[in-house]
This record gives structure tokens, C-alpha cells and sequence, in this order.
């Protein structure tokens, strides 16, 4: 058994205990309590005194590519999507497999130490199914899927259901698919996708509503964006705008549900808000991300009064300066009008649902799995506690997944 004391256990948004302690009991959580409450058994248990530091539930990443950590500063910060893809293009351009696999390998590294615990992945490469396995992360992986032209959708999806049929998943191992956003994939492709979900029980996202270049390309097929795909040689002879909104497109295909993870939603009508909050699917709000790029005023508030499930992401290295998630809450905590409770509760729980992942972590509760990380506080951290984790000091320095310490800052 081990025994995790702090000062404070935060179960969840709502729920916390002082001078509290967990006991955990091979990968799952047993008791939680005050340190009197939990009895600790003195012949076989060894114990982690945290002191002064907020246990949370891990941290949960609903968006990164962790394949593009190695771009670090290399890519400039700008307010042209287009612009950006080429930089990214041109960055990778000589890339082998080692160097996607140290990249994925520092950000890994990454999450962890800063306590993410749980992380959702987009590789198009394939190069993260291997490594991510092997790593102690609780993780998703999504197979992610290019195709505009719909003659080639069923070839594309062929190629996908056999990428994946040899990967088996665990307990801490899921996959799904991700077709990469409608300005590259084809209605037909996104129902392709959708059913094979189906057949495999897999997990599904896109990217969506990003850009205004991805609004006026769907509406009427100009701007920046057919300029991109014509040089990439991606946009088929003869395509004609669908003329309609980036949700909207999803819901007529019959792809929108709440299996369905949407990536960024910067961009959204009153109309499409409700048809988000009719499926039952989830967003993911990468907010570091979200301001490198100069996007103004997500609805992040508005989706929440919805009751729309909204998760936190990181997106990847290539626009963002962290893979840390307590950085992203503490962004969200200076830019918007949100409780911290709120916060918190987009970075656990939330996360956890829009993962599927809710009757087993994103709380610490007997029975969940031990999931959790230990944000130190400041000694001269004020408010309430959730306010205090939220201080721009405080730092992850213990990070636990399945019950196996994976980041310990003491020792």
C-alpha cells in the first residue's frame, strides 16, 4: 500500500479535504480521508508526505501532437494559418523517424513532469502508437486521416482500419481516429470514419470552426486556403464548396455525436452551439494556442452555459510555449471570467468525459484508478484553495499514474 499525505486532497471541483491522505492499493485509489481517517497500517505501507501541496487528480490533455514537440520557438507566432502550415511543412521536411521519435520522447517527459497524467494524441505519421505505449501516460492515440477527394475515401479508411487492427489497447491504451478537419477531408471520408468507429469501437476527432479561412473556404471556396491545398497538390479537380458551416457540415454528414472529440471550436454560430450541445459531443480549448494564432473571444463561456463538456489542450510545441495543462489553467484564470472551481473542472473531470474516460479518473474517489498530481503552493498563497493552485507560482512536483510514482520533484 501507499500512502500519499498533503495539505490539501481535491477530489474534484466541488470536494476537498485538509491535512488529507490517499491510500492506494495497486493501481486503484482504496480510501480517502484525513491522515487519522485512512489508518494507515504501520507494517506495510510506505508513505509519501507532500506537505504543502494541493493533490489533485492528474491533469488531463484532451489535444496535443506530440510528434511536433521538437519545434519548440522554431515556428513564428502568426495570425495567418496558411503561413503557418508552411513553416510546419518546411520544419519537418527532413525529418526521419528518430526525429519524431525524440520529439514525442521529450514530450512525454513533458506532461509528466508538469502533471498531466492523461494525454490525447494526433499522429499522422504513426510514429506515437509505439512509444506511447511503452510510456507510463494514461493515453488515447487518434490515427489521423487526409483525403478531400471523395473518390479515394474508402482506400483511405481501408488503410486506416488495417493500421490499426494490430494495435491492441489496455486499461491505459485506447486509439480512435481523427479525419484531420473539413478544409481536408471529404464528407464521404468523414462517413467512412464514422462508421468504422462504429465497427471498432473507436474514439473520434477533428479539428473544427479553427480559422475564418476554414469558414469562408466550406461557405464559398475562396480565400487563403484553397491557395494552401492547390500547393500541396490536395484539393481535387472540379470541388465545389458545400456552403455551409464547419458543424453544420459535420451534422448533415450524420457524423456528429458523443463519441466525438471537436478540436478548437474558435468559431461558432448560436445554431451550431446548439447542434454541438443536441449530439453530446465534446471540445477541446487549447487557450495558449488559440492566442498564438490572434483569435479573439472564444466561446468558451458561452459553450459552458450550454452545457457543452469542454476539456483543456495544449494543442502541440509548434504554436504554444508548454505542454503543462496547469499553464493553460492559469492563462484561462487571467483571460476569462471563469471561477476557479470551473477551471479545474475543465482540466478533470471534463476531460475525462470527453475521453470517455469519467466513471475512472479525473477524480480522486475510492475506486477511480490513482491518477494524480501534487501542485506546490506558495507560502503566501491566498483565497481559496482552488485559487491558490491557480497562483502563478505554484508547480507541479509529483506526478502518479496507475498507482506508479512517475515524477517525484523530493527525490
Amino acid at each position: 500500500m501507499i500512502v500519499i499525505k498533503a495539505k490539501y486532497i481535491i477530489q474534484d471541483n466541488a470536494h476537498y479535504i485538509e491535512n488529507g491522505a490517499v491510500a492506494i492499493e495497486g493501481n486503484k485509489i482504496r480510501k480517502v480521508g484525513t491522515f487519522d481517517e485512512v489508518k494507515v497500517p504501520a507494517d506495510n505501507a510506505t508513505i509519501i508526505d507532500l506537505k504543502n501541496t494541493a493533490l489533485l487528480p492528474g491533469l488531463i490533455n484532451t489535444h496535443a501532437h506530440l510528434d511536433l514537440t521538437s519545434l519548440k520557438n522554431r515556428i513564428a507566432p502568426t495570425n495567418n494559418f496558411t503561413h503557418w502550415v508552411f513553416q510546419l511543412v518546411g520544419a519537418k521536411a527532413r525529418w526521419k523517424a528518430d526525429d519524431y521519435a525524440a520529439s514525442i520522447k521529450e514530450g512525454i517527459a513533458l506532461c509528466i513532469e508538469s502533471g498531466t497524467t492523461t494525454v490525447a494524441d494526433i499522429t499522422h505519421s504513426g510514429h506515437s502508437f509505439p512509444i506511447l505505449e511503452k510510456s507510463p501516460l494514461r493515453k488515447v492515440v487518434y490515427k489521423e486521416i487526409i483525403g478531400l477527394n471523395p473518390a479515394y475515401a474508402q482506400k483511405i479508411i481501408s488503410k486506416a482500419s488495417l493500421d490499426l487492427s494490430d494495435i491492441s489497447t489496455t486499461d491505459s491504451y485506447n486509439i480512435g481516429i481523427s479525419p484531420h478537419a473539413p478544409y481536408s477531408v471529404s464528407k464521404e471520408l468523414y462517413k467512412a470514419a464514422s462508421r468504422l468507429a462504429k465497427e471498432k469501437n473507436l474514439l473520434v476527432c477533428t479539428h473544427i470552426a479553427e480559422t475564418q479561412d476554414e469558414i469562408e473556404f466550406l461557405a464559398k471556396g475562396t480565400g487563403n486556403l484553397p491557395v494552401l491545398l492547390q500547393k500541396l497538390k490536395a484539393i481535387p479537380d472540379g470541388w465545389q464548396p458545400p456552403e455551409r458551416k464547419p458543424i453544420q457540415y459535420l451534422y448533415e454528414a450524420g457524423v456528429l455525436n458523443e463519441k466525438m472529440l471537436l478540436i478548437h471550436c474558435n468559431y461558432l454560430t448560436e445554431e451550431e452551439m446548439s447542434m454541438i450541445r443536441s449530439s453530446g459531443a465534446s471540445v477541446a480549448f487549447c487557450p495558449k494556442s488559440h492566442h498564438f494564432f490572434g483569435h479573439k473571444n472564444h466561446p468558451l463561456s458561452k459553450l459552458l452555459e450550454e452545457g457543452i463538456n469542454v476539456g483543456l489542450g495544449t494543442d502541440s510545441l509548434a504554436s504554444n510555449d508548454t505542454l503543462d495543462i496547469l499553464e493553460e489553467m492559469k492563462f484561462l484564470y487571467a483571460h476569462y471570467s471563469l471561477p476557479p472551481e470551473v477551471i479545474f473542472s475543465i482540466a478533470t473531470k471534463n476531460g475525462a468525459k470527453a475521453l470517455g474516460m469519467e466513471t475512472n479518473i479525473g477524480q480522486i474517489r475510492e475506486g477511480f484508478e490513482a491518477d494524480m498530481c501534487g501542485i506546490r503552493l506558495t507560502n503566501n498563497s491566498t483565497g481559496n484553495v482552488y485559487e491558490q493552485i491557480l497562483d502563478t507560482p505554484s508547480k507541479n512536483i509529483f506526478t502518479m499514474v496507475a498507482g506508479a510514482v512517475c515524477y517525484n520533484a523530493n527525490d
